[in-house]
């Protein structure tokens, strides 16, 4: 009795001291690994649509048809480059919730990591993943649908309890913020939740899930009626992501090789790890390695690019350190699977790069300054004020343009400029695909050309005269919509590189077929003249849909990329698109001026796909669009 008594206060000291233990190494973690070096966001067209997440976010945009975007309306908590101080409120929300991220990701590692290795290591492992893995939401929904796969029957606790509700709730604020990742964290939830054989489980992630995307719906200003076009045109915008903007490097093929290594190791390490579980768990720790190494693939893999491919790789370092093989000998390898990783990122990015990540003490310190920002509303209107003096400077918008718009509604093209909205204070109304080149699919294009001819068109455009993106050409991007434009809006004035346009009576008839042509890929077709001097000359470009290999290229990678020449001259298209008329000609006194002209004015084209294959054939429709003399704007 006297023993047992003793052996109480030794107990409770004992988890008291694990607990302490314990909540160190998460603190540890979270701070010598804290992923954002700068909240001041940058100026250009790689911020401009953070900037218009801040903004949309502030003034309560309504997403589902009035925007579509691969960010829904709690994107702003996690954008690409990580929390930005535009507006003090938002910027708080974002940076707590990249802290809470975090701190969740931390535990869930250390907890993961515990299981095969002691608290040192465990540590030391889990620093180097998070600061190394880009993606923390995705990651963390990764860690906890393994951990509960993993959970043993007997498992207790409320951690245990609360992983359902906590993976219910992440899925549905992704849901709302990065579309892919909130897809991508539904289907492995989905898989988790299978391997788990347990009701309850899935009715608690069910219901945090709905309640979490509820509330962030009505918290950001939306509306019930906008929950189905929300999810019937993000679908759209996510499936035709990869044919309007993949775009591969030759410079990085090798890359291929080292995923499909890696790839395989992974799902090797969850045989090993599974091996002696049943049946369904080892179902379950395969197919999530299957949706989580297939879905970061798509997205690295998609554009090719430095950024994407660190997204890839850096991210398939959770595999190999949450699913520890029981063999030391295969433990080995997966370590192995580690090193490819780190020499992968070395070689993509630079050591300079990986190595300033890997520096605790630069870490620690920006988490603590953006603390200090944080709390003190002095720093945050320095930051403010510095910020919109660089965004006056970069962009060099008149004051007397500004002036003209007072306040009417605006859109910017053919970037959102959502940045440049917020210094000036201006009431933007933006493409539902907030900018022209997202209108990937034919139902993009008619939802942005539809908006532009209804009464919530914006009053005025302005149009900045820059290099588009990958060699497109304006008319092209969102080509309905762009005709839209020249139908709907006159031209008002033209100050440097920015042009003001005023919303118009359309001027614009009905369009009548003028000509019919079949060509093969690269074969030259001469554009017809108009039957009459006052109408526009469009093409309506089909031809062979993706099959066979070809078809499980698109859908594994992406699809070939299609291209239009115009006298010779070779520009990128958006093959979707093409078919929705692409405007070559415009009458003289139709068009707008100068360097805003819209019509190329060809007198012949050639259309294919890179690598084509051998006698593919396209179908050309020349249209005839009868356009009227510019009205004055509508005041």
């Amino acid at each position: 009795m006297e023993g047992a008594t003793v052996q109480r206060p030794l107990a409770r000291t004992r988890e008291r001291l694990s607990i302490a233990i314990g909540a160190l190494s998460v603190a540890t973690v979270a701070v010598v690994a804290w992923p954002i070096r700068s909240i001041q966001p940058a100026v250009g067209i790689d911020w401009d649509w953070v900037g218009g997440l801040y903004y949309a976010a502030e003034h309560s945009l309504r997403f589902g048809d009035r925007i579509v975007w691969s960010y829904g309306p709690l994107g702003f908590l996690n954008p690409w480059f990580g929390p930005a101080l535009y507006t003090s409120g938002l910027f708080a929300l974002s940076w707590l919730f990249a802290a809470l991220v975090q701190v969740l990701l931390a535990a869930s590692l250390l907890t993961a990591l515990r299981r095969w290795l002691p608290v040192p290591a465990a540590v030391l492992v889990a620093a180097f993943v998070v600061v190394l893995a880009p993606d923390h939401v995705v990651a963390l929904g990764f860690v906890w649908c393994v951990l509960l796969v993993t959970r043993d029957g007997d498992t207790a606790g409320r951690f245990a309890m609360a992983l359902p509700l906590a993976l219910g709730a992440l899925v549905g604020v992704s849901l709302l913020g990065k579309l892919n990742q909130g897809f991508e964290l539904l289907l492995l939830a989905g898989v988790a939740l299978v391997g788990s054989g347990r009701r309850r489980d899935a009715l608690a992630c069910g219901c945090a899930l709905l309640a979490a995307a509820a509330i962030g719906w009505v918290a950001t200003g939306q509306q019930l009626a906008d929950v189905w076009p929300y999810v019937r045109d993000s679908v759209r915008f996510v499936a035709g992501y990869a044919g309007g903007m993949g775009n591969g490097q030759t410079r990085y093929d090798w890359t291929y090789i080292a995923a499909l290594g890696l790839s395989l190791l992974a799902l090797a390490g969850a045989v090993w790890h599974s091996r002696r579980a049943p049946g369904s768990q080892r179902r379950a720790l395969f197919g999530l390695v299957v949706v989580y190494a297939g879905l970061a693939f798509k997205e690295g893999f998609v554009r090719q690019d430095q950024a994407h491919l660190y997204s890839f790789f850096g991210d398939m370092l959770l595999p190999f350190v949450v699913l520890a093989a029981p063999v030391l000998r295969q433990r080995l390898v997966q370590l192995g699977g580690v090193a490819v990783v780190v020499a992968v990122l070395v070689a993509i990015l630079g050591h300079e790069v990986v190595t300033s990540r890997l520096d605790p003490y630069a870490n620690a310190a920006a988490a603590v300054d953006q603390l200090r920002t944080l709390a003190s509303p002095g720093r945050r209107e320095e930051f403010n004020a510095g910020l919109r003096q660089s965004i006056a400077e970069t962009w060099q918008i008149q004051p007397q343009m500004i002036a003209a718009l007072g306040r009417r509604t605006v859109m910017f093209l053919p970037y959102m400029l959502g940045d440049v909205a917020w210094a000036y204070d201006l009431r933007l109304r933006p493409l539902p695909t907030l900018e022209a080149y997202a209108a990937f699919t034919p139902a993009l294009d008619r939802l942005d050309a539809r908006m532009l001819a209804s009464a919530r068109a914006p009053e005025r455009v302005l149009r900045v005269h820059t290099e588009l993106i990958e060699g497109h050409v304006a008319a092209f991007e969102g080509p309905m919509a762009m005709t839209a434009i020249l139908c709907n809006y006159h031209e008002i004035a033209v100050e440097g590189q920015w042009e003001l346009l005023g919303r118009a009576p359309n001027r614009c008839g009905a369009p009548r077929v003028l000509k019919t042509a079949e060509a093969r890929s690269g074969a030259v077709v001469p554009v017809p003249a108009a039957r009459r001097p006052d109408a526009l000359v469009l093409v309506r470009v089909t031809g062979s849909s993706a099959h066979g290999l070809e078809a499980l290229r698109s859908l594994l990678v992406r699809p070939r990329q299609s291209w239009i020449e115009l006298d010779g001259q070779r520009y990128s298209v958006v093959g979707a698109t093409a078919a929705d008329g692409l405007l070559l000609r415009a009458p003289p006194g139709a068009d707008f001026t100068g360097a805003f002209a819209l019509a190329s004015n060809p007198s012949h084209i050639a259309y294919g796909h890179d690598g084509g294959q051998p006698g593919e054939q396209f179908r050309f429709v020349f249209l005839e669009i009868p356009i009227g003399s510019a009205a004055e704007p509508v005041r």
